[in-house]
């Protein structure tokens, strides 16, 4: 199966950042390109695994931003996010607790005129008397378009696996999409490039307002690679 996907997608995909992977040093987190509200941001113990650590990202009414908004979040600027290049990046979070209000959990924005492509989002979801989270992927152009919507599994770690083509047009963009090492979407067409900017993701937990609700995410395993091969290798793997 694996095989036959390579076969299918390989020819479509050029020009991609070499491999990047923040670090873990000292008890801090390296290699990111911009931190906001770092005092929010700490390295723990793996919930699941005491035996490695892991990034924790707080969103508290101290996370406030200049824009009004509250977020608490990692940054990584694309490095080959221009018409036709190609990006294959994954990461892998986890919730102890449900989401107590929506919060952005991952998305793509352009740099300078601060545009969004795509991302994911987190919502409360109640299912009879029990309290869920919801994550969903979205497209924003021309306008926000659902693609999938799936219920998180709390306690545990979920990676998410993207393979983007970068344009302006949506005949010539795509995006693919692996959720927990399944395929959710391949090669969806859709406009990812807003303008002619580069493009950055940030990863962790944004509002677009000020909210007393208190809500964390961890984050670990979070990988830029080179190629598609690489990047479905490593799907079962950390």
């Amino acid at each position: 199966m694996l095989k036959i996907l390579l076969l299918f997608l390989l020819p479509l995909y050029v020009n991609a950042c070499p491999n990047w992977q923040p670090a873990i040093k000292d008890n801090q987190a390296l290699g990111w390109d911009y931190q906001l509200n770092p005092h929010n941001i700490s390295v723990v113990k793996d919930p699941i695994n005491n035996q490695s650590q892991v990034i924790k990202l707080v969103l508290s009414p101290d996370s406030t931003w200049p824009n009004g908004h509250t977020r608490t979040e990692v940054k990584h600027n694309g490095c080959a996010t221009n018409e036709g290049d190609s990006s294959f990046f994954s990461w892998e979070f986890l919730l102890n607790n449900p989401i107590k209000t929506r919060n952005d959990m991952a998305y793509w924005e352009t740099d300078n005129s601060y545009l969004q492509s795509m991302g994911f989002y987190l919502t409360p979801k109640q299912v009879k008397s029990n309290v869920s989270t919801e994550l969903t992927f979205f497209s924003s152009l021309p306008s926000r378009k659902i693609h999938w919507q799936d219920t998180v599994t709390i306690g545990k770690w979920n990676k998410i696996a993207m393979a983007i083509i970068w344009s302006e047009s949506k005949k010539s963009g795509h995006v693919s999409l692996w959720y927990n090492n399944h395929p959710i979407l391949t090669e969806l067409p859709v406009k990812t490039k807003p303008d002619a900017n580069k493009l950055f993701v940030q990863l962790g937990l944004h509002r677009n307002q000020a909210e007393p609700a208190i809500d964390h995410i961890y984050l670990r395993n979070i990988k830029e690679v080179a190629n598609l091969t690489t990047l479905l290798s490593k799907l079962n793997s950390r």
